[in-house]
């Protein structure tokens, strides 16, 4: 953001050089990225007057004009269509040195000579562009050397770094604001005089209708009548164009100079182009497309603030007006727009339109809502007073909700304690003071431009930098707490990481961005897909853990290292929620492959089945004394085997999967050799753990141990048989276990025979047989009830 040092003065005495302001300004905060003189050196240019212009006899573009310097006449060529007669212009003589080095000398064009150069500003530093010569406004003495002319009252630019959270000094007055707090001087606003022609009322030119309260919570309009489009003024041109605008017209060049001053952003519409008399700010419709005013037509996103008249959109609300109403030659009568658009709307319509102007980067990071009506209001008499508009009486200002300032908690002695220092109430007072804050008994009133003061440590912030921070003082030693208290579900997180590890697992960790192709493979309800990708390769949020530990698998297996045990945990994306943001639970997920041991000398290579990864999931549960589970066969899934996955069940929900993963997703990820893996819901699961479990002695009696062969159907899940023998084994019952499963000629068809081991203790007293045979007649008669079991001779 620019400002010059010359404009900044006009709204506060400044004693301090540029370069002293510039310093005292980056250590509150602001930092000036660089300082220059807006007047870049030149030399032998002097103040001249065109006495004849006539056509060069070889060439219809060039001019052969005579140059008066008050001391001699010179022939000159001349290129600028804008060069006449009488014109008081710069001149640079032969000899003369130009910015960039540039050095004039005598030249012979289509046959005729040139003894020298009329300038433009361009061709002096003073602007990036020009169309033509430079004809002075003012007369000044033939002669007069130009460059001192200009540099009576030496002016430079300030280029600031204004950090995104203060939106408030995108603007002179802001920064202005800033030098009054530093230097205790008083700040001088502009003064606005506003004569209304009390003839015509707003009323019978325009009326006013939000519709979208959500996006557009303020929206103000005049009407300035009998304008007359035409230049603006040298000093307001020369103050554009050092801040970087391009000088346009009277009208445009006022809401550029009012944003740049004030900090709001303004538009103005060319009235007989708004049809119906009446403004409607809306939300665009779908599929809805616009013409900005730099000639392209755009395909608005869904939610873009929209102003519109009574038959079309002639604007992107705080982003760009429209070609269809824009300020023409033409144009006598204004309608004047100063709004409040919502900072997150007009963030991202500008994103996905690729569009970025001074006012939407005033808008998307938070304009002040009660500064409508004050750069309205000057705006409309600079335009009466530079243009020969006329006012129509009254604002037709729709405010459906007043924004009030903020009040922050406000405690000196955290302030001093935060900083170190020993400021008196009073001290902090007034500091806070003459940054505009309003301080009263236990709350700072923060007004509507301080969009960035919300607690009691941006307070302490503020007196900080008033103080300077060099001048805080410093401790040879400082008491830091370093035990900050860990979220809950951060402990929750670092409970289960434990115990995977205490399984000799490795933890991994993957991007939760994925090709498209490889989310589909996973997909469990809609896919979360990113508005924009940073590659092709990561386009969607990761509907599981396995993605990526597939991948880990196959980076494993490539180097040769074909058995991998490793566990994962972490958020996965799935469903869209009311708010329009995807539902991002955590899992835990652990994969397995290659073989259940190293081979040596000893061992025989045996791969890894179904039961090993059961087994790790029957020891995770075990560990986390998960009670109430069960294992259920499960067919459903997309990528695990139908015939070998089960779904862990606890209190009629599924937590998760476990099985062996489809060979066909194994191949999308090059992976050949078979994969077993288990997924689990960490948010469904964390609901169901025990953390506050408390030791148990162990029993100092000896335990009594039962063994018993059930014949019963094939089909019938071994996880169902153990839970009845858990429900009806009372507290008696510390382990059980099966240890055999046999099917063969022995056994009828249709019939398996599944050996169980029971173990029975107690933990005051040595069990008598009796006590344990009449437990165990008992479970085998529930056996034989429930799952018409016979005992296996």
């Amino acid at each position: 953001m620019k400002i010059t040092y010359n404009w900044l003065k006009e709204y506060i005495d400044v004693d301090l050089t540029p370069q002293a302001l510039a310093d005292k300004l980056t250590n509150v905060g602001f930092e000036v990225e660089e300082l220059i003189p807006l007047l870049q050196p030149f030399s032998g240019v002097v103040v001249g007057k065109v006495e004849s212009v006539s056509k060069h006899p070889d060439a219809n573009k060039l001019s052969l004009c005579t140059v008066n310097d008050g001391a001699e006449t010179f022939q000159v060529i001349c290129g600028a269509a804008n060069v006449a007669e009488g014109q008081i212009v710069p001149f640079a003589k032969v000899g003369a040195r130009l910015p960039g080095d540039f050095k004039i000398k005598k030249a012979k064009i289509r046959g005729v000579e040139s003894f020298g150069m009329i300038c433009s500003k361009e061709e002096l530093g003073l602007e990036k562009k020009s169309e033509g010569i430079w004809p002075f406004e003012q007369a000044e003495p033939l002669g007069t050397d130009v460059f001192e002319m200009l540099n009576r009252n030496p002016d430079y630019i300030y280029d600031f770094f204004i950090t995104p959270n203060r939106p408030d000094c995108l603007n002179l007055i802001g920064i202005a604001r800033e030098v009054s707090a530093i230097t205790g001087k008083p700040l001088k606003m502009p003064e606005v005089t506003i004569q209304e022609d009390t003839s015509a009322e707003i009323a019978d030119f325009i009326k006013v209708h939000i519709h979208d309260t959500e996006g557009c919570q303020r929206y103000a309009a005049r009407v300035i009548r009998n304008v007359t489009i035409a230049p603006s003024p040298e000093w307001m041109q020369q103050r554009l164009e050092a801040v970087g605008i391009r000088p346009i017209n009277n009208i445009v060049d006022i809401t550029n100079y009012v944003l740049m001053e004030t900090g709001q952003p303004l538009h103005a519409f060319d009235l007989k182009e708004i049809r119906g008399k009446e403004i409607h700010v809306r939300a665009s419709r779908p599929g809805e497309k616009f013409t900005t005013l730099d000639d392209k037509e755009r395909s608005l996103p869904e939610n873009t603030v929209m102003i519109c008249d009574a038959e079309r959109a002639v604007a992107i609300g705080g982003i760009m007006g429209g070609q269809n109403s824009e300020v023409s030659p033409a144009t006598t009568d204004i309608l004047l727009e100063s709004a409040y658009f919502k900072p997150t709307r007009i963030a991202f319509a500008g994103k996905k339109l690729g569009l970025s102007s001074e006012a939407s980067q005033r808008f998307e990071r938070g304009a002040d809502p009660n500064n409508v009506l004050n750069a309205l209001n000057r705006a409309a008499s600079l335009m009466a007073e530079l243009a020969g508009g006329h006012l129509v009486h009254g604002i037709d200002d729709v405010y459906p909700k007043e924004i009030k300032p903020a009040r922050v908690p406000f405690d000196p002695e955290k302030i001093n304690r935060l900083l170190g220092t020993s400021f008196s109430r009073q001290e902090i007072k007034e500091k806070l003071t003459r940054l505009q804050l309003n301080v009263a008994n236990d709350y700072v009133e923060a007004p509507t431009f301080r969009v960035d003061l919300k607690i009691n440590v941006d307070l302490a912030e503020e007196v900080a930098r008033l103080v300077n921070l060099t001048n805080l003082p410093t401790n040879e030693t400082t008491e830091i707490n370093y035990e900050i208290p860990q979220p809950e579900i951060e402990q929750r997180i670092n409970f289960v990481r434990q115990k995977m590890l205490e399984m000799n697992l490795q933890e991994a960790f993957s991007a939760s961005m994925l090709k498209q192709s490889e989310a589909a493979l996973f997909q469990n309800g809609e896919l979360i897909s990113i508005l924009n990708p940073i590659s092709d390769d990561l386009t969607t949020m990761r509907p599981s853990l396995l993605p990526g530990l597939l991948r880990a698998v196959n980076h494993n297996i490539n180097r040769n290292m074909t058995d991998v045990r490793l566990f994962e945990i972490g958020r996965i994306f799935t469903n869209y929620r009311e708010n329009n943001l995807p539902d991002q639970p955590y899992s835990l997920a652990m994969i397995q492959t290659g073989n259940r041991q190293p081979e040596d000398w000893g061992n025989v290579s045996v791969p890894v089945d179904f039961y090993d990864i059961k087994g790790y999931l029957e020891n995770f549960v075990s560990k986390i004394a998960l009670d109430n589970f069960a294992f259920i066969l499960y067919d459903k899934s997309s990528y695990f085997m139908s015939t070998e996955t089960v779904a862990l069940l606890v209190k009629d929900t599924v937590i998760g999967f476990c099985g062996r993963v489809e060979p066909e997703v194994c191949a999308a990820f090059g992976i050949e050799q078979a994969v077993y893996a288990f997924e689990l819901n960490l948010d469904a699961l964390s609901g169901l753990i025990n953390y506050q479990r408390h030791y148990q002695p162990i029993s100092r009696f000896p335990y009594s141990e039962r063994d018993m062969a059930l014949v019963l159907d094939d089909e019938i899940p071994a996880a169902d048989i153990l839970n009845e023998i858990r429900k009806h084994g009372g507290k008696l019952l510390k382990h059980l276990a099966v240890f055999d499963v046999f099917k063969g000629d022995s056994i009828p068809e249709g019939k398996k025979s599944i050996a169980i081991r029971l173990r029975f203790q107690s933990l005051d007293r040595t069990l008598s047989d009796k006590e344990v045979d009449k437990v165990f007649r008992n479970i085998i008669k529930r056996m034989e009830n429930t799952f018409n079991a016979s005992l296996r001779n």
